[in-house]
């Protein structure tokens, strides 16, 4: 019989990875709405005009949904994991308040940007209430992401105390929002947002480019400037960000980051190791060593000493899947930094690769991907954490609701996902058809 606390990670995994895809999409909708209404105040041009009225539409359906969807995570923290929110409720329940508030601006400015479309005589005062809006979204990723890297690197209260007797002392409420971990994992959370968002917009201008003609193709190639504009600079960063998140991992969390490289033994001169699986004691089928490479990316020089699973007890050790989705991660990071950088210099030299059915096919396939490395970047930050909830402090099993009477709850929590995104999808569908392009009042 499967345990109950091994469910209640299956539907928090199932119910966080959708939330995440209406989240990033919420996170960069804003900016190319804005983007695009900026761009046709500047230019006189109407179709960037249209491009944001039809987008608008979309939001406030996406807002609706995202703001349902997170409510109920919510719901499902406090009813999966008491013991989790208990310690989170006396450390680190600062970020959570302070959400609220930014959900608050982001609401508060999305009412005043729907219906203000004509009421300003100055038209970018009405592009800058729409810019409070995407500073909202963003920032509630911020502070959620705050909770996050305090998972990952605990701080803020006596944690010797804590595991000794249980009893919670010493907290220092402030500390949850600057974490060891916490401006790496904002940063990082932030560009693969816009980075994944930006990518799921390419697919939509790209997918209506190929199945449009005349003044609707005029219609979404605009659109896909802009999503490409926005996802070619989160890309940048992303990769950056990426690089250091890893870096932090060698003096944060080196369990993880030992799982993640497979380096069962502590040494130096350390390889980067491609492909490959632990078994029976020894690391087979791999692809390739780079020689010194991983001291090199973790410490700076090629001598660099970096740790080992064996220096930790086994049972804390983290699934060592994780190595393969770290691979799998790095293999599609530089596939997607490719990609940017060869459509950019097309664009720069005018080679006007928009226009070129292939790359638009491309682009949605890569869009897909894209969404399937945001998952999986999440998904190998939370494994890599296992067993723990919060790290050499609470286990997952120690935090876990393990009551069987939790499990019809539950199956509703997923009934409602498994529904709720295909109805969203086809309400926009529908208030979009209704309203053809040519005849979107500018």
């Amino acid at each position: 019989m499967i345990p109950v606390f091994d469910f209640d990670r299956f539907l928090m995994g199932f119910s966080l990875g959708v939330h995440i895809i209406l989240a990033v999409i919420g996170i960069a909708l804003p900016v190319i709405i804005v983007t695009a209404e900026i761009t046709g105040i500047k230019k006189r041009d109407q179709y960037y005009t249209r491009i944001a009225k039809r987008l608008t539409t979309m939001l406030i359906v996406l807002f609706a949904v995202g703001t349902a969807s997170g409510t109920l995570v919510a719901l499902e923290l406090l009813v999966l994991w008491p013991k989790f929110m208990v310690l989170v409720g006396h450390v680190a329940i600062l970020p959570l308040y302070i959400e609220v508030f930014a959900f608050f601006l982001e609401a508060v400015f999305l009412g005043i940007y729907v219906y203000s479309w004509d009421k300003f005589e100055n038209r970018y005062m009405h592009a800058l209430t729409g810019a409070f809006v995407a500073l909202g979204a963003v920032l509630s990723a911020v502070f959620i992401t705050m909770l996050n890297a305090f998972m990952n690197t605990p701080t803020g209260f006596n944690i010797t105390e804590y595991i000794k007797t249980g009893v919670i002392a010493d907290v220092q409420p402030l500390a949850v929002l600057a974490t060891p971990s916490t401006l790496i994992e904002v940063a990082h959370v932030v560009s693969t947002s816009y980075f994944a968002g930006g990518f799921i917009f390419i697919l939509y201008f790209a997918y209506g480019m190929l199945k449009s003609t005349g003044d609707e193709r005029l219609h979404y190639r605009k659109g896909l400037n802009i999503a490409f504009g926005l996802t070619f600079i989160a890309t940048f960063f992303a990769v950056i960000t990426g690089i250091l998140s890893i870096s932090g991992l060698y003096s944060f969390q080196p369990e993880k980051y030992a799982a993640l490289e497979l380096d069962i033994y502590p040494q130096t001169h350390a390889p980067e190791i491609l492909g490959g699986f632990y078994s029976n004691g020894t690391i087979k089928g791999v692809i390739a060593y780079i020689p010194n490479l991983q001291s090199i990316l973790a410490t700076g020089t090629a001598n660099g000493s970096v740790p080992g699973l064996s220096s930790f007890p086994k049972s804390t050790w983290p699934p060592l899947i994780v190595h393969f989705m770290f691979d799998t991660m790095v293999l599609l990071g530089f596939c997607f930094g490719l990609l940017m950088l060869v459509i950019f210099i097309m664009l720069i030299l005018k080679m006007h690769p928009f226009d070129k059915s292939w790359v638009l096919k491309l682009l949605i396939v890569a869009a897909v991907l894209a969404v399937f490395l945001l998952e999986l970047g999440w998904a190998t930050d939370e494994i890599g954490r296992q067993p723990w909830i919060i790290y050499n402090v609470l286990l997952v099993s120690q935090a876990a609701n393990t009551s069987p009477s939790i499990i019809p709850l539950a199956i509703f929590f997923a009934a409602f996902y498994m529904v709720i995104i295909p109805f969203t999808v086809l309400v926009i569908k529908k208030l979009l058809k209704n309203r053809s392009i040519s005849s979107e009042r500018v």
